[in-house]
């Protein structure tokens, strides 16, 4: 278990990180007012039969036992004999802190979504988790609404499957420890931080029924790619376009010590995220920070605070759109966000050795690494499994393992349930190309070859006005790319000029966010381009990365459909600086590019506007690859003639 200094090994010491954080010097009067306040509805709810406080309760007590389940045992996953340290494994991984709260909000979107069906709706929702390694309580509700039996039948739900589901986690020829593109309904690759909130952003663009329920980590909020995330809303049309309802999960702590926001208090939280323009509602649980313990009074209570919370975000989402699907767009619209505030490792050990895991930085990862070989700490999980009383949630000999109280939250619909959202896995739409060769000039033509590629992409922009989208970080002109603006215009809601306009190109000065609106839009099935300078490219060279081990796993999932390729055409390169001189020479994307498996990228260096246009058409037109095309923005002599055409002008191109 990491420790951060020999101060917070002391059981008495001030560094112990037990307590709440310093007020702020913010006048409560006033920011105060920044807080959605829900407090009647909370004590509604908790009197309304219609909402299933104690089957969502139920559902997160089994997800809960399941993550730990997972995280320590190899064998006797229910607890059907007396369990034994030969039961535990001897590698113990996975993060355990950030379990409860995702189960948490999990049960709660399911208990929603089976809401909705009841009134007659199909939902369409997507559970995206930045939190790297919660894979634990991911695969947990998977497993629970038999997602994970559908995807994988060799894990059936029965006691036998379990046992071996179980077992699976962070084992040999099992699944890893965070999630990734062998976990159904996955988009997002969870090795890397930073990066939940673009792509859940990207996912919901063109889709005007999906809602993605983004969970960001208070440590992940850290990152400089989420913060720029953050004014992702300012991008997103609700007229043509779905919603992302963001949960910052603040649970307060990273490996070792807090994370900002739980040193934040709530005036603070307020400020900053209304700041980005976001409606902010605080879903706390009560009196943690004074009590030092959970007890299932507050369960209830949070509980409650959290139903209210999900159904007023989903009716602000709704009036936002119904005004813009109506004509009359909001100015501005204030998106919902949530903040939870839940315990470090809620529903877990207390405490060891003097020492809080709950509510504290030792709960972040394995709360008893030695459970395999000391006592106490072996006792001690028994006890924690015993808590959660598996023996009411399953019945190993029934034929039916999961209780009734377990699952009577789910939508009837399989479909309808997040991990079966097909557009996650099964939403490819072909992209409609021009014929590319109607673009080409007579040899010994002077022409740009970003010019010649801009002229290209007006009739892919026009044919595919719901499915192609021109992500660019304030380039589009600068990269000659301009003749698009002919036919369609940047999507910036904030600016009254672009607003409700349909615009098929974004532009922002934030490589990781444009890179995350297009691995979102991408892998639910549509297509973009990424026209960006050389030096620059480079900011997302590690999300390039995720991204392709993504697409390298999902290559080898079965039930995983083929996704677009991913294009970027890089200029302003080494040798044509004119201006900008050696702060912009940098090829060293290309150097990147290499050193991905050599299944799935692809480097071109078209040496004239026809071999670009070819190569582009090509790129936009591939399945599964990413693409670095190296273009040219001044004007050179093109050396193929079109005398050539067909696939003769693509083999000297692409060969």
């Amino acid at each position: 278990m990491a420790a951060t200094t020999g101060l917070a090994d002391s059981a008495t010491s001030k560094f112990d990180s037990t307590t709440p954080p310093k007020d702020s010097q913010l006048d409560p009067s006033l920011v105060g007012q920044l807080l959605v306040n829900l407090d009647k509805e909370v004590e509604a709810l908790k009197g309304n039969k219609e909402i299933d406080l104690e089957g969502i309760m139920t559902f997160q007590r089994a997800a809960n036992y399941l993550s730990c389940a997972q995280i320590f045992l190899r064998s006797d996953a229910l607890l059907q004999r007396d369990l034994t340290q030969d039961d535990i494994k001897r590698r113990l991984l996975g993060h355990w802190g950030t379990c409860p709260g995702l189960n948490f909000v999990y049960a709660h979107a399911t208990a929603l979504l089976a809401e909705l069906e009841r009134d007659g709706e199909k939902p369409e929702w997507l559970f995206v988790t930045g939190p790297g390694h919660g894979a634990p309580a991911v695969l947990s509700s998977l497993f629970l609404e038999g997602t994970w039996e559908h995807f994988y039948p060799d894990y059936p739900a029965t006691a036998g499957g379990l046992e071996k589901f179980v077992k699976a986690f962070s084992f040999p020829g099992g699944f890893p420890s965070h999630v990734n593109a062998e976990t159904p309904g996955a988009i997002h690759e969870g090795g890397e931080l930073g990066y939940a909130l673009a792509v859940s952003f990207g996912s919901v663009m063109d889709r005007p029924d999906q809602i993605t329920v983004a969970v960001i980590g208070d440590g992940e909020s850290e990152t400089g790619p989420t913060a720029g995330a953050w004014h992702a809303h300012k991008y997103l049309d609700p007229k043509e376009s779905g919603a992302v309802l963001p949960i910052l999960h603040a649970n307060g702590y990273k490996i070792g010590e807090r994370t900002i926001p739980g040193t934040m208090d709530n005036y603070e939280l307020a400020a900053l995220y209304t700041g980005y323009g976001y409606q902010v509602r605080i879903v706390e649980y009560p009196g943690y920070h004074e009590k030092h313990k959970t007890d299932h009074e507050d369960d209830v209570t949070i509980n409650a605070n959290m139903a209210a919370s999900i159904r007023w975000a989903l009716g602000e989402i709704r009036k936002i759109q119904k005004d813009a699907r109506s004509g009359k767009p909001q100015t501005k619209p204030r998106w919902p966000l949530i903040i939870l505030r839940s315990p470090k490792g809620w529903s877990g050990p207390k405490e060891l050795n003097g020492h809080p895991i709950e509510g504290s930085w030792r709960a972040h990862q394995v709360p008893l690494p030695k459970a395999a070989t000391d006592k106490k700490e072996f006792n001690m999980l028994v006890d924690w499994l015993k808590s959660y009383k598996p023996e009411e949630l399953f019945h190993p000999d029934a034929d039916i393992l999961i209780d009734e109280k377990v699952t009577r939250i789910l939508p009837k619909a399989v479909r309808s349930r997040m991990g079966m959202n097909k557009y996650a896995y099964d939403g490819f739409e072909p992209l409609k190309t021009p014929d590319w060769r109607k673009y080409l000039k007579e040899q010994g033509t002077e022409q740009s070859n970003m010019r010649a590629i801009g002229d290209y992409l007006v009739d892919v922009v026009r044919d595919n006005p719901h499915s192609f989208r021109i992500f660019s970080p304030d380039e589009i002109t600068s990269n000659k790319l301009d003749a698009c603006m002919s036919i369609t215009h940047r999507d910036f809601q904030w600016d009254p000029e672009t607003a409700n306009n349909g615009g098929r190109i974004t532009e922002m000065l934030s490589e990781h966010t444009l890179q995350g609106f297009l691995q979102g839009y991408t892998l639910t099935g549509r297509h973009g381009l990424f026209p960006s300078y050389e030096a620059f490219l480079g900011i997302v060279t590690t999300m390039i990365e995720q991204y392709t081990k993504f697409i390298k796993m999902a290559l080898e999932t079965r039930w995983r459909r083929p996704v677009a390729g991913l294009t970027y055409i890089e200029t302003s390169t080494l040798w044509r600086q004119e201006h900008n001189g050696y702060s912009h020479q940098n090829p060293g994307l290309i150097c990147n590019f290499i050193t991905l498996p050599r299944n799935l990228a692809r480097i071109y260096f078209p040496p004239d506007a026809n071999c670009s246009v070819s190569t582009v058409d090509h790129c936009l037109r591939s399945q599964n690859f990413i693409n670095l095309v190296v273009g040219s923005k001044n004007p050179s002599y093109n050396f193929l003639s079109p005398a050539s055409r067909g696939r003769s002008l693509r083999r000297r191109t692409l060969d």
